[in-house]
This record gives C-alpha cells, sequence and structure tokens, in this order.
C-alpha cells in the first residue's frame, strides 16, 4: 500500500508538469499556426489537436488525485474516479495521435500541401481571411509565395506587401516591388508541421506511458484497500457485554460501635467480564 502511494505520488509530479506543457504547446502552436486553417486544406487536422488539450486538462484533477487517494478515508471511491479520469485522458490522447495521422501524410506527400497552399493562393484577392492568412504567414516564416515569390505573378501583377516584410494597411500604393523573401512558404510550412507533429506525438507518447503507470498503480491500491479491509473484518472482535454484580451485606451482621457513623458499604460493584464467573451471567 505504502509502495502505491509513492509511485501515485511520483507520477502526480509527471502528470501536473507533463499536462501543463502539453497543453501550453497545444494552445501556443495552434494560436500561432492558426493561419494554417485558410492557407491550406489541413484545418480538420489541426482542429482535431484539441484531442491532445483535453487530455492535458484532465491531468490535472488526475494529478490531484493521485496524492490524495492512497491516504484519504474514503479511498475507494476515489481511486474509481481516479481510473476514470485517467482512462478518459489516455482516450483523449490516443484520438489526439490518430489524428495527426493527416499531418504525418501531408509531411510524406509535399505535393498535398503545396496544392492547397496554390488553391489558397488563388482566391486571395476575394477572401479577406486568406489574404490576412497568408500575409501572417508569410512574414512569420519569412518566406514569400509557395515554392518562389514568383507564384504570385501568376494571380497579381505586383507583390504583396508580406513579401516584403509588411503587413497590407489598405492603400493602393502599398505594394512590394523587390521582395525581402525570395523563397518560398512550403519549405518552412512542411519543417513547422514537422516539428509540431513529432514534438506532439512524443510528449502525448511519454504521457500515455505515465497514466499506464498510474492505472496500474491505481488498481493495485484499491485491490490492496479491498483486502485490508476484508481482513480487519474478519480480525474484529466485538467487546463484551459489562457485567453487574449486586454485593449484599448480611442482614443480621451487629456493625461495630466505631462504625455506626461510617457511610454503608456499596451495594452495588462494576466488575470487568473477566472477574465475573461465566457459568452464572446475570
Amino acid at each position: 500500500m505504502r509502495s502505491s502511494g509513492l509511485v501515485l505520488f511520483a507520477c502526480a509530479g509527471l502528470l501536473l508538469s507533463g499536462g501543463v506543457i502539453l497543453g501550453w504547446s497545444v494552445a501556443w502552436s495552434l494560436l500561432r499556426m492558426s493561419y494554417y486553417f485558410w492557407t491550406t486544406d489541413l484545418a480538420v487536422e489541426l482542429s482535431s489537436s484539441n484531442m491532445f488539450l483535453a487530455g492535458a486538462l484532465l491531468c490535472l484533477p488526475t494529478s490531484w488525485l493521485s496524492t490524495v487517494v492512497p491516504y484519504h478515508v474514503r479511498s475507494l471511491p476515489l481511486t474509481g474516479t481516479l481510473m476514470a479520469l485517467v482512462s478518459v485522458a489516455m482516450v483523449m490522447l490516443s484520438l489526439g495521435l490518430s489524428s495527426i495521422s493527416g499531418l504525418s501524410r501531408a509531411l510524406r506527400e509535399p505535393a498535398i500541401l503545396n496544392n492547397s497552399m496554390l488553391r489558397a493562393m488563388a482566391i486571395d484577392a476575394l477572401d479577406p481571411a486568406v489574404r490576412s492568412s497568408f500575409a501572417a504567414m508569410q512574414v512569420e516564416l519569412r518566406c514569400c509565395g509557395v515554392q518562389s515569390y514568383s507564384d504570385w505573378y501568376q494571380h497579381r501583377r505586383t507583390l504583396p506587401p508580406a513579401c516584403c516584410g509588411r503587413v497590407w494597411s489598405g492603400k493602393r500604393g502599398d505594394l512590394c516591388e523587390s521582395p525581402l523573401y525570395s523563397m518560398g512558404c512550403l519549405r518552412p510550412a512542411l519543417a513547422e508541421l514537422r516539428y509540431f507533429t513529432y514534438s506532439l506525438s512524443a510528449l502525448s507518447s511519454a504521457m500515455i506511458v505515465v497514466m499506464t503507470v498510474t492505472l496500474f498503480a491505481a488498481a493495485y491500491t484499491m485491490v490492496m484497500g479491498v483486502v485490508e479491509r476484508g481482513e480487519a473484518a474478519r480480525s474484529y472482535k466485538p467487546p463484551q457485554a459489562l457485567r453487574v454484580a449486586c454485593l449484599a451485606h448480611p442482614p443480621h451482621a451487629p456493625r461495630p460501635p466505631h462504625a455506626l457513623h461510617a457511610p454503608p458499604p456499596p451495594l452495588v460493584a462494576l466488575t470487568s467480564p473477566a472477574a465475573m464467573p461465566h457459568d452464572n451471567p446475570i
């Protein structure tokens, strides 16, 4: 019981730190890479990364319960709650791992990402959301176009201001004649998505391992708690009833003169069960 408590305490620290790191990484990455929702066809795969965020949030109550369960009076129901939370968190992280398989496919086949970015570039002048997303991506990744800056000349006569490191202010004269970034955005986008995919896969896999250890330790704690309670119930002996003995003095016994003013002896005495005979209970 004590060894499982130490294991749960260690797992609680790992779950707390890992959950904070995983949740912060997913939230920050999704906010920073929000331009991929409009410039590529990976919106569904990136949105499903919220499963990692849900699993990371479940690590917070799980870590708290892991420290409380071994020493709480109501350990059995709390252990059941802990096992349920760990199981749900493992399912969430597993779904997140399966969801980023689409990102892995895009990394293996760069032509998919290239074609989706070219389609988004074709409607850049018509959709303000796509225009602002492309501008943010080019400024963030320090690139211009998809393969190179010449991709823009297929859809417009001049380069967007983002190719010169500026954000479009809405003025007609705010254009870019000589690009500051000559490299296309496909290669840095693939590198960023690769880093995002690999880091989430490694961190979530480590969290699943810790959760598996936590689940087995919680199950062992529950089983040992049930066994110890059963042994305590079998070894329990109820207290014996208190026996009362009535002691009467002889009715005709004369009292000495010096004891005339003394208090009479007690008529009732309480004795322990061990001092009383067991063959004649009162």
